[in-house]
């Protein structure tokens, strides 16, 4: 059933991008967003790893900024422990070989053992490099 849905989400984030005239970097950014969030959902370190620029900078909405390794770990270790992650109001904006990802997104979370539901606004830079997207910088607000 979740993998359906999955199907279905990025069939109608794919339509959605064709009907505006968006580009194939859009796209792309797109289905990298959906793969870090079924990533942080899943405690995918490999995938993590490939998504995650080496110099990455991974703000929080309370002020925590994570290194790829801090992340990758609290991920996989269960200290952030994603149950969640539900992306509204995506905006995607391409600047030659940078992308910049905005949405309001609505989270379920256990975090250090408390569990948290909250809004929040997203701000995720892109780089593409030898034809693949790394994330850079990402930084959120709660709503």
């Amino acid at each position: 059933m979740k993998r359906i849905f999955i199907v279905v989400f990025v069939l109608a984030i794919l339509s959605s991008a064709a009907q505006s005239g968006s580009s194939t970097e859009q796209m792309q950014l797109m289905i990298k967003m959906m793969t870090l969030k079924n990533s942080l959902i899943g405690k995918d370190s490999a995938t993590l790893s490939t998504l995650l620029a080496d110099d990455v900078t991974y703000g929080h909405t309370n002020g925590m900024i994570q290194t790829k390794a801090q992340l990758i770990r609290d991920v996989v270790s269960g200290v952030q422990d994603y149950k969640s992650i539900e992306p509204l109001d995506m905006n995607i904006r391409i600047y030659e070989n940078t992308g910049v990802v905005t949405m309001n997104s609505d989270v379920n979370m256990i975090n250090q053992g408390k569990p948290l539901t909250f809004k929040m606004f997203v701000t995720l830079v892109w780089i593409k490099n030898k034809d693949d997207w790394k994330l850079v910088a990402r930084q959120s607000v709660k709503l």
